[in-house]
């Protein structure tokens, strides 16, 4: 049986900014980024901060960066699975 979790648009609107860059005076993340926060967040909920850093990270090049680990550990820390 699988779960379905409804994620509200804050949620949702702000996984997709932290994917895409969080900076000062930015409000939005970019397009690319809002469709794949619904995805982000799946991988979230299952606690994989690898996969989810590597979802996130556009190098493909050996893994994830830092910079992306760092931004799917703030996406986990906004779904409450990491503290």
């Amino acid at each position: 049986m699988t779960t379905v979790v409804s994620r509200n648009s804050t949620v949702l609107d702000r996984a997709a900014l932290i994917a895409c860059g969080v900076r000062t005076g930015k409000t939005t993340s970019c397009a690319a980024c809002a469709a794949k926060a619904e995805g982000f967040l799946r991988i979230a909920d299952t606690g994989a901060l690898d996969g989810l850093a590597a979802a996130i990270c556009r190098s493909r090049v050996g893994g994830a960066c830092q910079e992306c680990t760092t931004k799917a550990t703030e996406i986990l820390r906004l779904v409450g699975v990491v503290r």
